[in-house]
């Protein structure tokens, strides 16, 4: 019985897509319920205006997170970064060993692989971050909890980009000073697939100087879901151009604002690539990344 369920496991996770529903379901059988430890790797470079919110929303899930920051502005990044006790060390871009290539590409993650297993050995699992997107709507928990189930290494999610839509033009003014997800209401789907979360084990590791793939080699085993993580990658007009400029000078990416170079226009209908576009209220819940189907309205989502 033991490798008919196995076997059966095997074929259901190579034929489907995980929700929001079958994620809930997973987490309440009985053997998950011990809550496993889970450590973040951020790797961040400016986004000061909504670093803070980030970490409210994602810090309370995270038993440490390492952080490699190439922010220009140091000292207020760290004002930041120390306001949270799960902050458990930061690497600054400039004192990467010398075989990393400055700027750092995705591999310099190879030095916050190694400050968790040197802090934690290989405990619990990993959950890749960045300055500028949320784990929001639903913990990153259900995740670990379907790697646990199946047995695997790695699972991915629905990174939903969220951007300024052209019925706010006349009207919208930022305010760094209020929540960006009251702000920012418009979504683009479906949701980009990526890998985000893997289990933390021995014979992980990035290529220094590899670029394009944020999570490491050595793992085995993946399952596709329909998690959405909240990215705010467009925020402001000016941001949006001074964020497309440093990634330029960078040389890393175009990811997210190749189509600015073919249009003046930051408010628009849809971004680029994608099918359609959906209006998230504060308050609401993505139940599905790929659809941008909505779930019951929370208490205050600001």
């Amino acid at each position: 019985m033991p490798v008919l369920n196995i076997i059966a496991k095997y074929i259901f996770r190579k034929q489907k897509t995980l929700t929001i529903p079958d994620l809930l379901r997973i987490e309440r059988r009985p053997h998950l319920n011990k809550s496993p430890n889970l450590y973040g790797m951020l790797m961040m470079r400016g986004d000061l205006d909504v670093l803070e919110e980030v970490l409210r929303c994602n810090a309370p899930y995270f038993r440490a997170i390492f952080v490699l920051d190439g922010t220009e502005q140091a000292d207020e990044s760290k004002k930041i970064l120390d306001k949270f006790p799960t902050i458990e060390s930061v690497i600054h871009d400039r004192d990467l060993p010398e075989e990393y290539n400055r700027p750092p590409r995705d591999g310099a993650r190879q030095v916050l692989l190694e400050a968790i297993q040197k802090k934690f050995g290989y405990d619990g699992y990993i959950a890749v971050l960045h300055s500028d997107e949320m784990f929001f709507d639903y913990p990153p928990s259900l995740l670990v909890g379907a790697m646990k189930h199946f047995d695997i290494d790695s699972v991915s999610v629905n990174n939903v980009h969220f951007f300024l839509h052209s019925s706010i033009k006349n009207q919208y003014n930022y305010e760094t000073s209020k929540s960006v997800v009251s702000q920012i209401q418009y979504a683009s789907f479906p949701g980009y697939r990526e890998m985000r979360l893997f289990k933390n084990k021995p014979g992980l590791y990035y290529h220094p100087n590899e670029h394009s793939r944020v999570v490491p080699h050595g793992l085995k085993g993946s399952v596709k879901t329909l998690f959405p993580i909240r990215h705010y990658l467009y925020r402001s007009p000016d941001q949006m151009v001074s964020g497309a400029s440093d990634r330029a000078k960078r040389d890393w990416q175009k990811y997210g604002s190749g189509w600015m170079e073919k249009s003046d226009e930051r408010f628009v209908d849809c971004l680029e690539g994608y099918a359609f576009a959906k209006r998230i209220p504060p308050g609401s819940r993505i139940i599905n990344g790929e659809t941008g189907e909505l779930d019951f309205f929370l208490e205050d989502a600001t």
